[in-house]
């Protein structure tokens, strides 16, 4: 147990928060005084980030009614039902009781709180593991020895916080022009710790830019010097929120830069460098909104985004800075539609993509952005023409962007960018011989991807990215060999790949993007542990695969990419668990899978990858149905797939999907 003296600093205390908290596993009970509520938040973002790297985020509880307080507390600390279900139970639990200080009734309901919390000693250390942060007003300290004795008997913490007078200092103090410049420096800082990789730093460092930003907004108005700046820096803002995976906080920040460009663009008007802005805006919106799965959220964003970059076009002529913006709209409004499994849209966007970026090679010549640029457009524009079933299209577009990076190698050498593009660019030519059934030709694309990765690795070392690529490559070839019957390769590059897996995660923590290829590494081990007829070690590697994708979920929330994978890894458990004759098992895992595609149908709409997900889970059902005799059952699922073949062929020109892993045939 650690006690803070006084007004001590916040730096301290954070400190020795963070110690605890990475030292102790399960319940802990961290009491925090304090009534300046901008030091209690900044105590609960530091807490926040820590955790939401290992993908718990903190739950805030505040109640809103004296009279409720006891029942809301009691409720947050001991879930039940569909709350307990989906319960991440070790995320931090933050109960701010610090509302109406001085007011009867909030004063009883707070002696109340800490008399039924009290009362409770024994339940919350057995039945209540993860930390449990409670705030009251600083004058109640005195106190509540008195009032809770068992409770602060088991404190692991107490912290009296300080008033914050770091950046809230008073306008009129300000030095305009040296406090800009320190603003400035503090936000290149920050996107320098993001570059590389000191994610929870660069958080810190960015929120403290942003309130500075906003302080010298107070003083001079809302010049248009002031409210750029504060829409940049909240934009970087959004940039490293986004790659912790906070995705509602990265939103925020994106729609508030997004409503200062709005009002840059009402008081200056349609300037090159207002609608250049607001077009950026736009892009960062819509990014996130898809990443959160709002998929026509993030379309409009596009959308509006395209017509400013078209609006540029018409004021400005053919520039390479505005072909390029607009290569990317097109670009970005392409990926969307494909995702709706529009596919004559998105190629249409596509293929505009493509001709500026191939104009903008033949007027700057094989400049290294423009030959990049013309290689990202026609990886594009194959990953549709793959999903729609185009092959040979497909191939040609991967062949060409494979020679225009080969290219840029011979120009530039083995760069990490240079590394990397090839790598990437040889997997894509991969996955399509691969799924012509060339295998010899996918085994020598994932190879030679695979060599990229680790001259990548001998030139940069361990570092994040790096791992993550070669595990990556180490996958791939994995299931191709395995496909191929090269049963020994296959096992030692699933293994390596997790081997790397597990290394990033020891080396980044529950952060949720090492989770995610964590995952996916255990599934391809599973695939080969099943092919080679090792169920236990299969059903091992799909169970621990599972809770990844739960904690995923937990975590992130119901997006439909961690709800996808779920499912997915579900499908995956229930076929070993059958063919282990585990059937119970397996039919519960097939109907959470079941009940996770409809889900995902609801909110995403009859798109192909829903139709398909769909009809695989209920493929999938009906087999298990109809071998342990439940004839009607596996009818029911039947029909009820086979009307979503029909549909799928109306909405898609893709095949009906083939039996995956995960499925029978």
């Amino acid at each position: 147990m650690s006690e803070s003296s006084g007004q001590a600093d916040f730096e301290s205390i954070w400190s020795e928060i963070k110690l605890l908290l990475d030292w102790n596993q399960g319940f802990g009970f961290y009491l925090v005084f304090g009534d300046d509520h901008r030091v209690s938040r900044r105590l609960q973002q530091r807490i926040e980030d820590a955790t939401r790297l290992r993908s718990h985020l903190l739950q805030r509880v505040r109640p809103e009614a004296a009279e409720a307080a006891v029942e809301v507390v009691l409720k947050a600390a001991f879930p039940e039902g569909e709350d307990r279900r989906f319960h991440d139970w070790r995320a931090p639990l933050w109960i701010d009781l610090t509302t109406g200080p001085g007011e009867p009734a909030w004063e009883a309901a707070r002696q109340q709180t800490l008399a039924a919390l009290n009362r409770s000693r024994s339940a919350l250390e057995k039945d209540c593991p993860r930390p449990l942060f409670l705030q009251l007003p600083e004058a109640m300290a005195p106190a509540v020895v008195t009032w809770a004795p068992d409770l602060w008997s088991i404190r692991q913490f107490v912290a009296v916080l300080p008033h914050d007078d770091r950046i809230y200092v008073p306008t009129e103090a300000i030095d305009v022009e040296g406090f800009r410049e320190g603003a400035v420096e503090i936000s290149q800082k920050a996107e320098c710790f993001r570059e590389d990789g000191a994610l929870l730093t660069a958080l810190e460092t960015a929120r403290e830019a942003v309130d500075r930003f906003r302080v010298l907004r107070a003083r001079v108005g809302d010049t248009p010097q002031a409210l750029r700046d504060l829409s940049v820096s909240l934009e970087r803002l959004g940039d490293v929120e986004r790659d912790a995976g906070n995705l509602a906080a990265a939103t925020a920040a994106y729609r508030e830069t997004l409503e200062l460009d709005r009002r840059q663009r009402m008081m200056q008007g349609d300037t090159p460098q207002v609608l250049r802005d607001l077009s950026i805006s736009l892009q960062k919106l819509g990014d996130v909104e898809c990443e959160a799965g709002n998929v026509p959220v993030a379309t409009e964003a596009y959308r509006e985004s395209l017509r400013l970059s078209r609006q540029l076009r018409v004021s400005l002529g053919d520039t390479p800075q505005v072909l390029r913006a607009l290569a990317i709209d097109l670009h970005k409004l392409g990926d969307v539609e494909r995702e709706a499994g529009h596919f004559h849209a998105a190629m249409a966007f596509y293929r505009e993509s493509l001709e500026l970026t191939r104009r903008l090679r033949a007027r700057l010549g094989d400049t290294p952005q423009a030959l990049r640029d013309l290689s990202i457009s026609l990886d594009m524009f194959g990953d549709v023409e793959r999903e729609a079933g185009n092959f040979p299209a497909a191939a040609a577009a991967y062949r060409e962007s494979l020679e225009l990076r080969r290219q840029l190698r011979a120009s530039l050498g083995d760069t990490p960018q240079t590394l990397r593009d090839l790598s990437v660019s040889l997997d894509r030519l991969g996955d399509v011989e691969r799924e012509v059934g060339n295998l010899p030709a996918a085994v020598a694309a994932y190879r030679e991807s695979l060599e990229f990765s680790r001259q990548l690795r001998a030139i940069m070392g361990d570092t994040p990215p790096v791992l993550r690529d070669v595990s990556v490559s180490l996958n791939k070839l994995g299931k191709v060999e395995r496909e191929a019957g090269n049963f020994q390769a296959a096992a030692a590059a699933s293994r390596e790949s997790l081997k790397l897996s597990r290394q990033l995660w020891a080396s980044l923590g529950d952060m949720p993007q090492v989770l995610r290829y964590l995952s996916i590494s255990l599934d391809t081990l599973g695939d080969f542990e099943g092919e080679v007829g090792n169920l236990p070690a299969a059903t091992a590697a799909y169970r621990e695969s599972v809770e990844i994708r739960r904690q995923l979920r937990a975590s992130l929330g119901d997006i439909p990419q961690a709800l996808r994978d779920l499912s997915v890894s579900l499908n995956r458990l229930g076929l070993v668990d059958r063919k282990a004759g585990n059937f119970p098992a397996a039919m519960e895992a097939y109907r959470e899978s079941l009940e996770l595609s409809r889900q995902l149908r609801v909110s995403l709409g009859d798109t192909p990858q829903t139709l398909r997900d769909l009809s695989i889970s209920l493929k999938a059902l009906s087999d298990l149905e109809a071998e342990t005799g439940n004839l009607a059952a596996a009818e029911a699922a039947r029909l009820e797939r086979q009307e979503l073949l029909t549909q799928l062929e109306r909405v898609s020109t893709e095949p009906p999907p083939a039996p995956e892993i995960g499925q029978s045939p």
